[in-house]
């Protein structure tokens, strides 16, 4: 088993998370979408839990960002939000209430 956060870890300020939304979801209440972090560096392919939860980066095995530090949340267009051509570790423990 990968590395396991507790939800607080993995929370976007939920003010930012939903400026840009709400977002086209995958799956019910996933997400994905690129986010842009203080230091300017943007990460795409982010999996967020609705409404503001982090929960997996395609191809990152640990979180390369710190949630809180995000200033920006968009979604790209379909062709970028593929989620089956990726390798995905899930970063919470779904029995976390949410």
């Amino acid at each position: 088993m990968g590395t396991i956060y507790s939800l607080r870890e993995l929370e976007i300020p939920i003010d930012i998370a939903q400026k840009n939304g709400p977002y086209k979801e995958f799956k019910q209440d996933v997400s994905i979408v690129t986010v842009k972090t203080l230091d300017g560096c943007s990460f795409e392919r982010v999996m967020l839990l609705y409404p503001n939860y982090v929960i997996a980066v395609a191809e990152q095995d640990r979180l390369p960002f710190k949630p809180s530090s995000v200033v920006e949340v968009t979604q790209a267009p379909q062709v970028m939000r593929k989620h089956n051509d990726s390798n995905w570790v899930y970063w919470y423990d779904s029995n976390q209430v949410v």
